[in-house]
């Protein structure tokens, strides 16, 4: 396979489209700094898929498409096409020829193509796969990839053999894989965590669930003696209702006759009471009227006395009402004068406002006729052609400038080049003077150098104790950090399961989660309380499911939650109202019992801490239940409080009431919902002492590696002045072999400062080109200042229309101005207008009612004396007749009252005769009605509690004892329902969903142990993978580096070493060398111009293990001295049968060993060129000069 073409258009400098065709053999490209030689490297590297526009010399990817220059403008595309002979498919591909091609737009968008069909990046990236081609491969060598190889560490120069070796994608899997396994360890610690969690809750569950059981099987055989004693309630409810019914029937008989009695005494009574009432209402009627009559009378006596004293008023009233009207006449008559008045004002100001309109008028016309665009628009063309001849002056201007630069730099690099040839006919001479001034340098050189290095061991040594201490500290800190951080997680985790309630039921989950709407929420049991440590898990299994019941304020704050929680359907809660849950304590005897007991800890309540607000509620849950030290200690107390009392153990064993006893462990017992908080406290200590711990490391860390890097700068220092010793020695001792070999390397460099000279001949053309030139330049100036004039003309006279126009639009200002006033002026005194004829009108009003009083007054005043006399002798006759009507009338009244008296005494016999009878008929009924509602109450419990009929509760029970043995058995399988205490009829399901969970996990917890091991195999495995590659690589590569290296060097030795050998996948790669003359010594001893050639002559022996059909390598030899560049050279000729080499260079040893040189000139500034020439015809022609 072979590179045969690459195309460049718009990329960088190239701003023509450049192409350039690969022979086999030495392809060289030269030309002065700064003219794009780089730029073709990186042009083949960029169409090859390279992504960093860093890596490019650019900030961003576009700035790879040319930028224009001074007489360019920019491209908007940048194009690089490469072709490639595979005619021997060393590429995995049908095709014999590939071209490639890579496009970038200005707008962003990019393309790539193989062989014209669009492909993607990885499809680009995919075809040199393992190819030993790329941009990243050996098949582009750079000085900087030489530099990285003698100046990096021995881990880092590791780097390179690997790359060879090709175990990269065997790391990538690793990678993978270690991230696979972070993500599976992480799922497995969640799985632990949540089945930490789980563990906790299930032994309280199953205790419940077997406490349930145990409360629904007493409860059962409660309900079923419930049923019967309800049966036998109703038969003998129903016996004594009717017994009762005929006892009451008797009552209502007495009570029917005697109520007829009653009713008719009643009716006398009425009867005598209408009358007499009757009579009252007559009296009662007589005497108003009597009231009536008298006070008229005295009535008219006043006004009779009034009249006389009104006469003498009413005449002055009548006078004061005549001035008063003639005052209102003369008011009227003032406001008729202003409403003319006003008339006339609004009439002037009419007049006014026409004629301002007007005038508006007028000058919007006059403003109208003043069109400034036609003016605009004839400045705006004058202008555009203006701008254009300036810009066309000052292209000729920058163009004048040009050719007069590029005249001048041909001129100077013609001079430096002839100047050049001078110096390399006089340079053998020197050569033979500089040889007898090194040797007498060199022994003092060689002096300096043992000094040297013997400061630099020591410096080694130093720098190597701090950098264990520091690697030391360093893994110290990342240990602390690691321990911390897996604190961090656990706290949390446990953080985040107590924040969500995570182990809580799911109806106490869900309401703590929204607790907020419930502000009477205290909450859950297990929050409120402090246990010691010792003694929690007998407070836990004593509590059981009671630990996540809810303490709310009042019953109220419960009520509401319950049905926030039935309408989500979220779950069921026990709460705690504190204003309705009661105490409960244990017998004085029973406790005095429990505390003679041995074993005996303490009363569970009292062995909770826990706010004085909520020790009620800790009294009702646990101040029954006693606390002992073991089982064996708990069963003597058990049968001491004869089987009566709830005993719990430390180690969670249960005594239940009635004997029942409950015990055991799960295999890994957890911590609990008390524990939990415990747990979080000591794991944020924990987290701090860790935080502090880490702090401390890592401020040893810093002050180490601050030492570290001041020893390293020490190292450096020695290791630079020994490197320049080693230079001057290395220099000195090669003068004379220089010397001989300078003749052969002078007339190559002769060859190519003519072909130089060639390529950047002067173009005598630009100098007769520059007088023309600067007549058009005149030209263009006298039309510019042509174009000035005429648009100045037109700018003059827009101004004085525009002056035109301002002195309008002021004198229309003023106009409005004034037309604005006067509109106002005129609704002014329209209103003013208004207010006098309201003012008018009023007066006219006043006048008419004044006239009116006026007229009332003069009535005839005889007619009232007369009527008041008349009326006073009527109404002193009729005083008279009643005062004799009412005297009648109470006698007869007295008359009656005394009969009412005698009927209502009779009717009191009879009542209270009646009210005895009703007595005994009501003692009787409410008998009856306790009788009914008690049998209407069982049979409504049969209904509602059990879902039956007394028919059905009949024939399903089988009375076989009487109701009181009922009652007592009722009793006992009562309290032992209470012995058993709150239950958690729930548990039963939730046990079974929590167990199949935990089962589920278990199992998840296992499949994912598995994945981790397999990955841990499957990366084992490809560490084996790498070390054996690895291995077989570095050997073949040391063996034909040993090899090159005595071929670049003309003798000596060289060895690649391991720095730990036993360790493969760690190890570093150090390179030992011996050049001519010298000692066997660490590369990093050697001068700057041989660690070059070893890091050559190392990439050589890598291209000897892989090798690659071409090489493309920039400036590489840079850094060689002319002998080994000559070396250098030869070698290339030496392996370019089989390898085709593409060599940037200024070096003229490398030159004058390639077969094509291509130049690169940059004849306009800022535009790349390139010019070619066959050195194979150009040598003999030089030599024959």
């Amino acid at each position: 396979m072979k590179l045969k073409t690459l195309e460049i258009s718009g990329f960088k400098s190239f701003a023509q489209k450049t192409k350039i065709d690969f022979m086999p053999g030495i392809t060289g490209v030269v030309g002065p700094n700064g003219s794009g030689k780089s730029n073709i490297i990186e042009a083949i590297r960029w169409v090859m898929g390279e992504q960093s526009a860093k890596g490019l010399r650019g900030d961003k990817m576009a700035d790879v498409i040319f930028g224009g220059t001074a007489d360019r403008k920019p491209l908007n595309r940048a194009q690089v096409i490469i072709t490639f002979d595979n005619s021997d498919h060393y590429l995995q591909t049908d095709y014999t020829e590939i071209q490639i091609a890579r496009t970038l737009y200005r707008t962003g968008e990019s393309k790539y193509q193989i062989n014209g069909t669009t492909v993607r990046l990885r499809d680009i990236q995919e075809l040199f796969m393992d190819s030993g081609l790329g941009r990243e491969s050996f098949s582009i060598i750079s000085q900087g990839r030489v530099e990285q190889i003698f100046s990096a560490k021995p881990a880092d120069r590791r780097a390179v053999i690997e790359e060879v070796a090709g175990v990269y994608k065997y790391k990538q899997n690793k990678d993978k894989a270690t991230a696979e396994l972070s993500g599976v360890q992480d799922k497995l610690d969640r799985v632990q965590d949540i089945l930490f969690e789980i563990r906790q809750r299930l032994e309280p569950l199953a205790q419940q669930s077997a406490q349930a059981q145990d409360y629904l099987t007493q409860k059962a055989e409660f309900d079923q003696l419930d049923q019967a004693r309800l049966v036998l309630a109703i038969q003998d409810g129903r016996q004594a209702a009717g017994q009762l019914a005929n006892q009451q029937a008797d009552y209502e008989g007495q009570l029917a006759t005697l109520h007829q009695i009653i009713l008719d005494l009643e009716a006398d009574l009425t009867a005598q009471k209408q009358a007499r009432q009757e009579l009252t209402t007559k009296r009662q009627t007589a005497q108003t009227e009597l009231l009536a009559t008298a006070t008229r009378v005295e009535q008219l006596l006043g006004e009779q006395k009034l009249q006389a004293e009104r006469q003498t008023s009413r005449s002055q009233a009548s006078h004061d009402l005549a001035a008063e009207i003639e005052k209102t006449k003369a008011n009227q008559v003032y406001w008729q004068q202003t409403i003319q008045e006003r008339q006339a004002e609004i009439d002037l100001q009419l007049e006014k406002t026409a004629t301002l309109t007007e005038q508006v008028k007028r000058i919007k016309n006059q403003l109208k006729a003043l069109d400034a665009q036609t003016l605009q628009t004839e400045i705006d063309q004058k202008r555009s052609v203006l701008v254009e001849q300036m810009q066309r002056v000052a292209t000729l201007k920058n163009q004048a400038v040009f050719l007069k630069q590029e005249y001048q730099r041909q001129t100077v690099q013609s001079e430096r080049l002839h100047k050049q040839l001078a110096e390399v006919n006089q340079a053998l001479t020197k050569v033979q003077v500089t040889l007898a001034q090194g040797q007498a340098d060199l022994e003092q050189a060689k002096a300096q150098q043992q000094a040297q290095k013997e400061a630099l061991a020591q410096a080694q040594q130093a720098g190597q104790k701090l950098e264990s201490d520091f690697q030391t500290a360093r893994q110290t800190w990342y240990n602390q950090l690691e321990k911390e951080q897996r604190v961090q997680t656990r706290l949390q985790t446990l953080k985040h399961l107590a924040d969500q309630y995570e182990g809580y039921y799911q109806g106490v989950k869900h309401l703590m989660q929204a607790r907020q709407q419930f502000p009477g929420i205290a909450g859950v049991v297990a929050e409120l309380i402090t246990v010691p440590k010792d003694q929690q898990l007998a407070i836990e299994t004593a509590l059981g499911g009671a630990l996540q019941q809810v303490v709310v304020d009042q019953a109220t704050t419960a009520k509401t939650a319950i049905k926030y929680l039935t309408t989500h359907r979220l779950g069921r809660v026990t709460f705690l109202p504190l204003n309705t849950v009661r105490p409960r304590h244990l017998a004085t005897s029973l406790l005095e019992s429990a505390q003679a007991s041995a074993g005996f800890v303490g009363l569970a309540a009292d062995l909770v801490t826990v706010a004085a607000e909520y020790r009620p509620v800790i009294a009702h849950l646990l101040g029954t239940t006693v606390i002992a030290q073991d089982l064996t200690t708990a069963m003597p107390m058990a049968k001491a409080l004869l089987q009566r009392v709830r005993i719990v153990t430390l180690d969670g064993q249960v005594i239940n009431a009635g004997g029942a006893m409950t015990g055991g462990a799960n295999r890994q017992q957890g911590q609990g919902l008390l524990s939990q908080r415990q747990t979080i406290d000591q794991l944020t200590k924990e987290g701090h002492q860790l935080a502090q711990q880490s702090q401390q490391a890592e401020e040893r860390v810093r002050t180490l590696e601050h030492q570290v890097q001041v020893a390293a700068k020490a190292f450096k220092k020695q290791q630079a002045d020994l490197l320049t010793v080693n230079e001057d020695v290395q220099n000195l001792t090669h003068t004379v072999q220089n010397a001989k070999e300078e003749l052969a390397r002078m007339q190559k460099e002769r060859a190519a400062l003519h072909f130089e000279l060639e390529s950047n001949g002067i173009e005598s053309e630009d100098g007769h080109r520059q007088p023309n030139h600067q007549v058009e330049l005149e030209t263009a100036q006298q039309e510019q200042a042509d174009l000035q004039t005429d648009l100045d003309q037109a700018l003059q006279k827009q101004a004085a229309a525009s002056q035109a126009r301002q002195r309008y639009q002021a004198e229309l200002t003023e106009c409005e101005t004034e037309l604005a006033r006067a509109k106002a002026q005129l609704e002014a005194a329209q209103v003013r207008k208004a207010d006098s004829q309201k003012q008018a009108q009023q007066a006219q009003e006043r006048m008419d009612s004044l006239q009116k009083q006026r007229a009332d007054l003069s009535a005839d005043q005889g007619q009232v004396r007369a009527r008041i006399e008349h009326d006073l002798t009527e109404q002193t006759t009729k005083k008279d007749a009643l005062t004799a009507q009412v005297q009648d009338l109470d006698k007869q009244l007295e008359t009656k009252g005394q009969t009412i008296a005698q009927v209502e005494l009779a009717l009191e016999n009879r009542r209270h005769q009646q009210g005895d009878l009703m007595t005994k008929s009501s003692e009787v009924a409410r008998q009856k009605a306790q009788v009914t509602t008690n049998l209407d109450h069982a049979q409504t419990t049969l209904q509602e509690d059990y879902g039956l009929d007394y028919a059905a509760a009949k024939a399903a029970v089988t009375l076989t004892m009487p109701l009181a043995d009922i009652e007592t058995k009722l009793k006992l399988l009562k309290r032992g329902l209470a012995d058993i205490g709150p239950v958690n009829l729930q548990a039963i399901d939730e046990y079974t969903q929590v167990k199949e969970r935990y089962d589920f996990l278990e199992q998840q917890q296992a499949d994912l142990i598995e994945a981790r091991d397999n990955l841990e195999a499957t990366m084992g495995e490809m560490d084996q993978e790498v070390k054996t590659r690895f291995a077989q690589t570095f050997a073949a590569v040391a063996k034909h580096f040993a090899t090159i290296f005595v071929k670049m060097f003309g003798g000596g030795q060289a060895e690649l070493l391991l720095t730990d050998p036993d360790h493969l996948l760690t190890t570093g790669v150090d390179i030992k060398a011996q050049p001519p003359g010298k000692k066997f010594q660490q590369m990093s001893l050697l001068s700057g111009g041989e660690r070059a050639l070893t890091a050559i002559s190392l990439l050589f022996a890598i291209l000897e293990v892989r090798p690659v059909p071409f090489v493309v390598l920039d400036e590489t030899e840079a850094a060689l001295d002319e002998a080994n560049v000559t070396r250098f050279a030869q070698y290339l000729h030496e392996v370019n049968d089989r390898t085709q080499f593409i060599v940037i260079t200024h070096r003229k040893g490398t030159m004058a060993n390639a077969d094509v040189l291509y130049g690169v000139t940059m004849q306009e500034p800022g535009v790349s060129t390139m010019v070619s020439v066959d050195l194979t015809e150009v040598l003999p022609a030089q030599q024959e000069e």
